[in-house]
């Protein structure tokens, strides 16, 4: 009796160490996980200023006047019949409507996943 008592705590010991370098191995994972994630943030948002100021920069009306003169570009004001104003669409109708088409002209049926090679047919068909 006395040898399975020790066989029995000596396991129940190992398995308590196990679990315990388990945990301490997840954590290191995690500590390397999280400062990856935090290098990858610091560099994105690194990045993130340069393209601000890159934006701003090109954007910059005495640089762009710079590059004008510098190539000899003469701009000016444009004439009334020179500017045309278009009116802004309602993108979510359109969506609606395309959606529609969309569903009316989609073949149903077991076979539908066939439907590409028939338009490819199609396709060469008419070119020739």
């Amino acid at each position: 009796m006395r040898p399975f008592k020790s066989l029995i705590m000596i396991s129940f010991l190992t398995l308590v160490a196990l679990i315990y370098v388990h945990q301490q191995v997840e954590l290191l994972k995690l500590s390397y996980a999280i400062d990856y994630k935090e290098k990858k943030l610091k560099d994105i948002l690194d990045r993130r200023e340069v393209l601000g100021y890159n934006i701003s920069n090109l954007e910059d009306p005495s640089r762009l006047e710079g590059i004008l003169l510098a190539k000899k570009i003469d701009i000016s004001f444009p004439k009334k019949g020179q500017v045309f104003k278009v009116a802004k669409a309602d993108t979510r109708v359109r969506r609606k409507e395309s959606f529609k088409a969309a569903s009316v002209e989609r073949k149903g049926g077991a076979f539908g996943i066939f439907e590409f090679l028939g338009l490819k047919a199609e396709a060469q068909a008419r070119e020739r």
